[in-house]
């Protein structure tokens, strides 16, 4: 196996942000402080907040993008497998790079809720509980497992 150390770069993960030296050959490898991996950015410290972020308006904008759909008077049933097989997986998309926090998992929760008051079409006025609308919805929470 070659490795082309023009393209090669190292990073150091950890609380002390130590500089490495790896070389590969004759040739010295760059270190970075992030770099981009399936599309998602990977920092030194491991900082997943504004991935997630970025990765529920992307989700939220496909949401949108099918509101016909997931508004209409399609059925609950339908709608929930809409949710799950296409906006959780655009969602979990590359979430195995995650590093999960409370409030990563509270804004998690919040954007899932979200969706599912659009399904049931429940207004924000209607003061309804995130337990009350996962018992309308009849719903699992997904995006977490």
């Amino acid at each position: 196996m070659e490795i082309n150390a023009k393209k090669t770069k190292t990073m150091h993960i950890g609380r002390d942000t130590k500089s490495l030296t790896v070389t590969v050959g004759n040739a010295v490898l760059e270190q970075v402080s992030k770099y981009s991996y399936l599309g998602h950015m990977i920092t030194e410290d491991v900082a997943t907040l504004k991935e997630v972020q970025i990765r529920i308006e992307k989700t939220r904008q496909k949401f949108w993008e099918n509101k016909e759909l997931l508004r209409s008077n399609v059925g609950l049933n339908t709608k929930k497998r809409i949710l799950a097989c296409y906006i959780v997986s655009i969602f979990n998309y590359g979430c195995e790079a995650w590093t999960y926090s409370k409030m990563l998992q509270k804004k998690i929760q919040t954007f899932e809720m979200w969706c599912c008051r659009r399904l049931l079409k429940v207004p924000w006025t209607e003061k309804k509980t995130n337990k009350e609308i996962i018992q309308m919805a009849d719903v699992v929470e997904r995006l977490m497992q």
